[in-house]
């Protein structure tokens, strides 16, 4: 049966109408994709006074960070998930010898580079972490794989090493996260635990010169669909004894992740963050006490750590952003969709 011309009129009349109507009654619309809010922070490590820093060594430092957060950024505008955005962004940031993560990591007692990361999925708790690995390029996307392969959370040493390269992921000569600016770091770092008396032993943190720099790298992310996720990776720190590991692949301690209240990446000093279980708490802080993103991170930073200890970035599933930390700098990063795009250095914003 045909339909007249008239006919057709009057049903796309009817139609405009009904859409009219549901307007100006104020009926909810579905916003698209791109309209929808999503957050991002990153860190390249926290520790050293970058006031300190040649002009140089600050530009190379912030234009890592810009290149690193437009990765996340570009991703979460055209509806990336958070976990994918994650990956990504610590990818970046691990295959770049100016932090201490994957290439340019520091070395160990030994001279080696050994590397811990995990990462988090807030949707269900989801989590995967590596540590004292010698051998898989990215070591977030293995803690990734764990995820998604297996039914284990954390895998350490060589079996971590087997396990990516069963699994396909790329894999490379130990030599290769060493670069010459480590290497003479590691060097000096000789030189001066040698002539330091066991009780005196250098603390990287309490050490005002660029060398003791920590370069961990971290990033969270709240995507357009309203989830949350956070990863960490790092090299640990300089001079670090044969098997130690930090709190980056430790979750709850270095990285947490969960939708109800906040994604976590931390930078420091390990074992106070594995000690206080800090990204944990800050997360049951705000689902048990109501308390906000803002106060339970600066409580963590500012009352639970040790002065000179580290920090954190953080982002709540609200799209909140904050990064606090107690050292004289840390790189960090932070974008969102209402047009904020910034990375510092030092306190209160200076670079």
């Amino acid at each position: 049966m045909s339909i007249s011309l008239a006919t057709k009129l009057l049903i796309g009349l009817c139609g405009c109408f009904i859409v009219s109507s549901a307007l100006a009654q104020g009926v909810p619309q579905v916003a698209s994709r791109s309209d929808r809010k999503w957050a991002i922070a990153i860190h390249g490590g926290a520790g050293a006074d970058p006031s300190k820093w040649t002009d140089q060594q600050i530009q190379v430092r912030l234009d890592a960070l810009q290149a690193s957060l437009k990765v996340g950024k570009d991703k979460l505008q055209t509806g990336a998930q958070a976990m994918d955005v994650v990956e990504a962004v610590v990818r970046s940031l691990e295959d770049n010898p100016l932090f201490n993560a994957g290439k340019g990591a520091v070395l160990n007692e030994g001279g080696d580079a050994v590397l811990d990361a995990s990462i988090m999925d807030g949707r269900e708790l989801n989590c995967g972490a590596v540590a004292g690995v010698r051998r898989i390029k990215n070591p977030i996307t293995a803690a990734r794989k764990i995820i998604s392969e297996t039914s284990h959370i954390l895998l350490i040493g060589e079996g971590a090493d087997q396990f990516a390269e069963k699994v396909g992921l790329e894999m490379v000569e130990p030599n290769y996260f060493k670069t010459e600016e480590q290497i003479e770091n590691w060097k000096k770092w000789k030189e001066r635990d040698a002539n330091a008396k066991k009780s005196t032993r250098v603390d990287p943190l309490a050490v005002d010169d660029p060398l003791f720099y920590l370069g961990t790298v971290g990033c969270v992310v709240l995507d357009t669909e309203g989830n949350l996720a956070a990863g960490t990776s790092t090299g640990g720190l300089l001079g670090k004894k044969f098997g130690r590991v930090g709190d980056s692949p430790i979750i709850g301690a270095g990285t947490y992740a969960k939708n109800a209240t906040c994604a976590i990446s931390c930078t420091g000093t390990g074992e106070y963050y594995i000690r206080n279980v800090i990204a944990a708490t800050i997360s049951a802080k705000m689902e048990l006490a109501g308390r906000s993103l803002k106060d339970a991170s600066s409580e963590a930073i500012d009352k639970i750590l040790p002065e000179d200890s580290g920090g954190l970035i953080a982002v709540d599933s609200k799209g909140n952003i904050v990064l606090p930390f107690n050292t004289p700098g840390m790189a960090r990063g932070a974008a969102d969709s209402s047009g904020r795009f910034e990375v510092a250095l030092g306190k209160d914003g200076a670079k």
